[in-house]
C-alpha cells in the first residue's frame, strides 16, 4: 500500500509516493519562481501552485496509481491568498519573505504591544505575519478586501480546489493567521482590534484529519484510484520535524529543516512565552496535533540564497545528466576561509531590515569561494539558532537531524557538524517534509497503529557526521568572528534602509 505526499514550497512542488517502510516509489517535481512587483515584495500566483499540484500528482500516480491508499499535503506557511467564494484567487498570494507590510507591524505594535502580541502568537511581530499582510490589503487594496470570502494560505486553497470544505491545520493557522496559540483558536483580541471577522478564515483541524474521498471528476483528472482518502496535512516545516523522527520523547535531538528557509526546532508539550524567549527570538507554534508545540528559531533565507547565487552567477551546466547544485557543491572543501557572509538576504529572524553582506573580498576571490562563504554563513546562523534553543530550554542539544535541500550535500552535513560541534544525523529520506506528510496519511487511515510505529517503520538514519577536531577549531574561531559581524553590521542595515 502506498502513500502520496504533495510538498508545496516557495520554489517548487514535489509529489512523492512512499511505501509503508518509507521507501520512495516515485517522485515528480515542478519548479516555479515568485515575482517581485516592487523591491522587497514577493508574490506567487495561486493558479501556478494548483497547476503544479495537478501535474506532479498526475505524473507520480501514473506509475503506481492503483496502490495509493491516501494523499496528504505538506505546504509552506506564512502566505496569504485572498479567495472568492467560488474558490478562485482574487490576486497573487503574498509570500512570507514579502516585506511590504513593515508599516503595519508598527500599527499592530501600537495597538497590541509587542509583549502581548508575543503571548498571543508565540512569535515576534514581523512583516512575514499574515495579519500584517491582511491589514496591508485592507488599507491599500480595499476592493480586494471587500471581495474576499476567505483569507487562505496555499494549503487550504488547494483543499478547496479539490472540492473539500475550507479547513486549515493548527500549525499553518498559528503561523500565518490571527491565531491564539494558547487557546488554539482565532484570537478574539486581534480580530476585534483590526476589524476582522472569524468567518474570513478557514476552520482549524489537526493535520491528520481525514477529509474523505476526492470527488470522481477531480480524482479522474489526477489519475488517482477510487477510494483514495485525502488527509489534511500541514505546515511543511512541522511535517519535516515528524519526518525526521524528532518528537517530545527526544529532548536532546533537534530537527534542522533546510529549504527556502532554515529552521532548528524541538517538540514540546507547552509553548515558551517568556521575555527571554522574545528577546532571543524563540518562536512557539502549534504543532500538527492538538496541545503540542514546536519551539524553534529560524533563518528566512537558506536555500533561497543558494538559488539566488545559482541564478545570478552560475553558468548552466553543459552536462545533461548533472544537476547544477551538484556541480556547485562538489568542489567545495570546507576547511575555514577568510571570506564571510551574513546570510540575511530577506532579513534575519529577529530583524526584517537586516541585510546580507560579503566580507573579506579581494581581487583574487573566486566565485567558488563566494559560494562557500554563503554556505558557511548559513551554517553559522544555524549554530546560533541551536544555541538560542539550548539557552531557552535549559537542555543541551547533542544531535541534529538534518533534512531538506542541504541534506543532499554530504560536505554540507559535515560542515554542520564542524561548525556546531554536534553530531549530525542524515535520515535516509532527504525529503522529510514529504515523508512526514506520508506518516500523517498512513496513521490517519490505519496503515500504522500509532506515530511511534510509523516512525519506527519509515524513519531510518543513513549517515552520521561528527566534528573533525582540527577543522572544528578553525570554525570555532570563525564563528566568533561571525557573531561579531552580526552585532556590528545589523545596525548598518537599518541606516541603509533609512536612506530611501
Amino acid at each position: 500500500m502506498a502513500l502520496l505526499s504533495v510538498d508545496i514550497g516557495t520554489g517548487g512542488t514535489r509529489s512523492v509516493l512512499f511505501s509503508e517502510t518509507g521507501g520512495i516509489i516515485a517522485s515528480t517535481y515542478r519548479e516555479y519562481s515568485f515575482t517581485s512587483p516592487r523591491p522587497g515584495w514577493a508574490e506567487l500566483d495561486a493558479e501556478t501552485i494548483w497547476d503544479a499540484f495537478r501535474q506532479t500528482v498526475r505524473e507520480t500516480a501514473k506509475q503506481h496509481g492503483k496502490k495509493i491508499k491516501a494523499v496528504c499535503l505538506s505546504c509552506m506557511s506564512n502566505n496569504i491568498v485572498p479567495v472568492r467564494r467560488d474558490g478562485t484567487a482574487i490576486r497573487n498570494g503574498i509570500l512570507s519573505q514579502d516585506n511590504r507590510s513593515t508599516e503595519e507591524t508598527v500599527t499592530i505594535r501600537d495597538v497590541i504591544g509587542e509583549t502581548e502580541y508575543f503571548r498571543i502568537r508565540g512569535g515576534r511581530l514581523r512583516p512575514a505575519s499574515g495579519l500584517c499582510k491582511i491589514i496591508w490589503l485592507k488599507k491599500h487594496e480595499p476592493d480586494t478586501f471587500r471581495q474576499t470570502w476567505k483569507f487562505m494560505t496555499f494549503s487550504d486553497f488547494i483543499r478547496t480546489r479539490l472540492g473539500f470544505p475550507a479547513i486549515i491545520d493548527y500549525a499553518t493557522a498559528a503561523s500565518s493567521l490571527p491565531y491564539d496559540i494558547r487557546k488554539q483558536d482565532y484570537s478574539d483580541t486581534l480580530l476585534k482590534e483590526f476589524g476582522l471577522s472569524r468567518s474570513l478564515f478557514s476552520e482549524t483541524v489537526a493535520a491528520d484529519y481525514v477529509l474523505g474521498e476526492i470527488g470522481p471528476e477531480v480524482r479522474t483528472e489526477l489519475g488517482l484510484p477510487p477510494g483514495v482518502q485525502f488527509v489534511a496535512g500541514g505546515y511543511d516545516a512541522h511535517c519535516g520535524i515528524l519526518g525526521t523522527g524528532v518528537t517530545q520523547a527526544t529532548p536532546r535531538t533537534a530537527a534542522d529543516i533546510g529549504g527556502t528557509f532554515e529552521r532548528a526546532a524541538c517538540v514540546k508539550m507547552k509553548p515558551v512565552l517568556t521575555q527571554k524567549a522574545l528577546k532571543n527570538d524563540i518562536n512557539s507554534n502549534c504543532y500538527l496535533f492538538k496541545d503540542t508545540y514546536v519551539v524553534s528559531s529560524a533563518l528566512a533565507t537558506s536555500g533561497s540564497t543558494v538559488r539566488w547565487f545559482r541564478d545570478e552567477f552560475e553558468p548552466p551546466t553543459k552536462n545533461a545528466g548533472q544537476n547544477t547544485y551538484d556541480r556547485m557543491f562538489a568542489p567545495l572543501k570546507f576547511e575555514g576561509g577568510t571570506v564571510m557572509v551574513l546570510p540575511y538576504f530577506a532579513g534575519s529572524a529577529g530583524d526584517s531590515l537586516a541585510r546580507g553582506a560579503f566580507l573579506g573580498l579581494t581581487l583574487d576571490t573566486t566565485r567558488q569561494q563566494m559560494f562557500q562563504a554563503i554556505v558557511e554563513g548559513i551554517t553559522h546562523e544555524m549554530t546560533l539558532m541551536l544555541s538560542r534553543l539550548e539557552e531557552q530550554g535549559g537542555t543541551p542539544i547533542d544531535i541534529i537531524r538534518a533534512c531538506g535541500g542541504p541534506a543532499k550535500s554530504t560536505n554540507w552535513l559535515q560542515l554542520k557538524a564542524d561548525i556546531s560541534g554536534k553530531t549530525v544525523e542524515a535520515p535516509a529520506v532527504e525529503e522529510a517534509s514529504a515523508l512526514g506528510a506520508a506518516l500523517l496519511a498512513g496513521t490517519a487511515t490505519g496503515v500504522y497503529t500509532s506515530y511511534e510505529e510509523a516512525i519506527k517503520a519509515a524513519v531510518k538514519i543513513k549517515a552520521t557526521y561528527r566534528p573533525q577536531p582540527g577543522i572544528q577549531e578553525l570554525y570555532q574561531r570563525q564563528h566568533e568572528i561571525y557573531k561579531h559581524l552580526v552585532k556590528t553590521l545589523t545596525p548598518v542595515s537599518k541606516e541603509l534602509y533609512n536612506i530611501r
